[in-house]
């Protein structure tokens, strides 16, 4: 099963919980054409897992780990997974990956069974492997509310037609880490969420970039400055409304019509091949 990426086209925070997550406001935006491969066997005892792409624990650390055992849990089946899973999908980039891979081992676990497992089951489960994961479990444009479990699919008229770049560094930035900042050098503005809402309703692409927001960039590029002049370099290659990627630390962009068609190349030698660019059909 191939499992895809997502990008946060807006993420608004809007409030924190006693329990020390925050409130959202967060549009996914999936992105078919980057993606890991999940597969689900049976096997003779215990959950086991192996993975290739990616220098990652494939023990009960592993998320499609924990995910396996919340669904035997939740079940009770008597079964021994083995998962296999091919990473393409940068880790720990602000691009879902992890939690793209669990919510596939969710599904096909539960395929594989006989589907013993309702969707608000699923659901129930996703939520508390973590916030992302249930989006993943039918990843279409969607708005979520809450710390992101309230899911509202939104009409979305080609959303494959955003030529969208991504940048991604190499480094990680824990989402915890940036949660636990996300005011450090941030001002408020107005929300602009309902003007994307429309741009994206009636395709109305060329506006798209301009309402793109994430309250957490602002900590993030404080951090790390190597993430502002790969910004300006992107900007430099005619890529509009350079943003940070939920919780990061990939950028991406939308390209223009001066955009040239080996941007990513550009990009990746510019910085010595330290970054790994991304773009559809590229």
């Amino acid at each position: 099963m191939n499992t895809c990426a997502k990008i946060n086209l807006y993420l608004r925070i809007t409030g924190k919980r006693e329990d020390g997550y925050h409130e959202l406001e967060n549009l996914f935006m999936p992105l078919s054409w980057l993606y890991d491969t999940v597969e689900v066997s049976l096997a003779d005892s215990g959950i086991s897992m192996e993975i290739t792409g990616a220098d990652l624990e494939a023990d009960a650390s592993n998320l499609c780990w924990k995910a396996a055992q919340a669904f035997l849990d939740a079940t009770g089946l008597d079964i021994s997974p083995r998962i296999t899973l091919v990473k393409r999908i940068p880790i720990a980039a602000g691009l879902g990956g992890g939690s793209s891979d669990a919510a596939a081992t969710l599904l096909e676990l539960n395929r594989i069974c006989g589907k013993p497992l309702d969707y608000p089951a699923l659901h129930s489960i996703a939520t508390k492997l973590g916030a992302d994961v249930p989006f993943f479990l039918n990843p279409q444009p969607s708005l979520a509310t809450g710390i992101g479990e309230r899911l509202m699919p939104i009409q979305c008229d080609r959303p494959e037609a955003l030529d969208i770049i991504l940048a991604n560094p190499g480094f990680p930035v824990p989402a915890s880490w940036a949660y636990s900042h996300w005011r450090n050098g941030f001002s408020d503005s107005p929300s602009t969420l309902d003007a994307l809402l429309e741009a994206l309703r009636v395709g109305s692409l060329q506006d798209v970039p301009k309402f793109v927001r994430n309250d957490l960039e602002h900590c993030i590029f404080a951090k790390f400055p190597i993430l502002k002049m790969i910004r300006t370099k992107m900007e430099e290659l005619c890529i509009a409304n350079v943003h940070i990627s939920g919780s990061g630390p990939t950028l991406f962009g939308f390209a223009t019509k001066d955009t040239p068609a080996d941007a990513t190349n550009i990009l990746e030698q510019s910085f010595h091949n330290f970054l790994r660019c991304f773009r559809r059909g590229k």
